[in-house]
């Protein structure tokens, strides 16, 4: 199950649009509208839901959070999970040919289900002789067998299907004239966005390596405080934290992947990125992520390292493509009085790629960012050339 909604930054000629998928964790929200350079103010809407077409393009009166449609995603991931029994997607999405006002109604409606009668059928014919199988129609109970029998089941399943109010979709009928709604939510949402940096599954180590799909696991999520760490270390049995074996990985810093890590020793290091990560501000964290993806590094501790040095990388997030760097290059080489309009459309992507490799600068997924110590727009000077003396003057050479 898959809902995409589309994060639009919000302003006249503005064309900044992040697309994401829930639900997600919010460090993965965010990274996305890093990527799209949705910075302001921003509208929220659901672009597309892959097993609940009814929500396509879906408009409520009031526009949901980040946290509500997350939340929706989460309940429509549990209904559809089970790929053999379909009928409690089927009878939401019958739900959802009745007009809903907010979204706190499309979040009720995702419980209490399974009271919705679910008919394998396709069309009134079929649907009146499962009502004659079952003998469901009352004014029939008195009829003879023998004119039982010989009942129209399109005009059986006409007269039900009128009477019930029920809809057909995609091979079932669905009766929901006598659904009640669970309030769950009414002012307080049951659960809010994850916030974690890495997400990592943990276990204690076996005895013998082909018990390794026998033992307990337990999920860890960074940063954490050290004394939880040893408390799951010894829920597993194990001395510390490194001592346990890492089994699944998660990163909401897409640079840093399960490559990276080497050994749970480096559970360590990861606390520590996730704690420094979620204190920088949004600009520094985005600044992160491009040095990551910029420079050569190869384990974690590099990439920490990378972290408390970020202040020597020069970063320019609004750079939305290298001719832009290239414009933006020569605006701050002219004089202050220089009408940059001017400049407009000057910047070539040719010229912008001989300053960036002049000035061993690189242009990545979040902006333009410096190697360690150098600078985006230092004037890039022509080297001296070393005069040499060819010519002879009174028999000296």
């Amino acid at each position: 199950m898959a809902l995409e909604i589309a994060i639009d930054e919000l302003g006249v000629g503005n064309s900044h649009v992040a697309y994401v998928t829930l639900p997600a964790n919010k460090n993965t929200i965010i990274d996305a509208m890093d990527r799209a350079k949705v910075f302001g103010e921003a509208s929220l809407r659901i672009e597309s839901c892959d097993e609940f077409p009814e929500l396509n393009g879906y408009r409520f009166s009031e526009e949901p959070t980040l946290d509500e449609l997350n939340f929706l995603a989460k309940r429509l991931e549990m209904i559809s999970a089970d790929k053999e029994d379909i009928t409690p997607s089927i009878a939401y999405r019958s739900l959802l040919q009745k007009p809903m006002d907010t979204i706190n109604e499309a979040i009720n409606r995702t419980y209490n289900l399974q009271t919705i009668p679910v008919y394998p059928c396709r069309n009134v014919y079929a649907y009146g002789e499962i009502v004659l199988e079952n003998e469901m129609l009352e004014e029939l109970d008195n009829v003879p067998d023998e004119v039982y029998d010989l009942l129209d089941p399109y005009k059986v399943g006409r007269v039900m299907v009128e009477r019930e109010g029920g809809v057909f979709i995609d091979g079932y009928y669905v009766v929901t004239s006598g659904y009640e709604p669970v309030l769950v939510y009414d002012e307080v949402l049951p659960e809010q966005l994850e916030d974690w940096v890495f997400r990592l599954e943990v276990s204690g180590i076996p005895k013998r390596p082909e018990d390794i799909s026998k033992v307990k696991t337990e999920i860890l999520t960074l940063p954490v405080d050290e004394k939880y760490m040893q408390k799951i270390a010894e829920q597993l049995g194990e001395k510390c934290i490194g001592d346990c074996n890492i089994t699944k990985f998660e990163s909401a810093i897409p640079q840093i992947n399960d490559s990276a890590v080497e050994s749970s020793e480096d559970i360590y290091s990861l606390n520590e990125i996730a704690k420094k990560y979620s204190e920088l501000s949004r600009e520094n964290a985005v600044k992160f992520k491009a040095v990551l993806q910029n420079e050569n590094w190869n384990s974690v501790d590099e990439a920490e390292d990378i972290l408390i040095n970020l202040g020597g990388y020069d970063f320019d997030l609004g750079i939305e493509d290298v001719g832009d760097y290239g414009e933006k290059y020569l605006a701050k080489q002219l004089p202050s009085e220089f009408d940059k309009e001017l400049l407009s459309g000057i910047g070539s992507v040719g010229f912008a790629r001989n300053l960036l490799a002049a000035n061993g600068c690189k242009f990545t997924d979040y902006g333009v960012v410096s190697g360690f110590g150098g600078h985006l727009y230092s004037p890039v000077i022509t080297p001296k050339q070393e005069q040499k003396n060819d010519f002879e003057m009174g028999g000296i050479t």
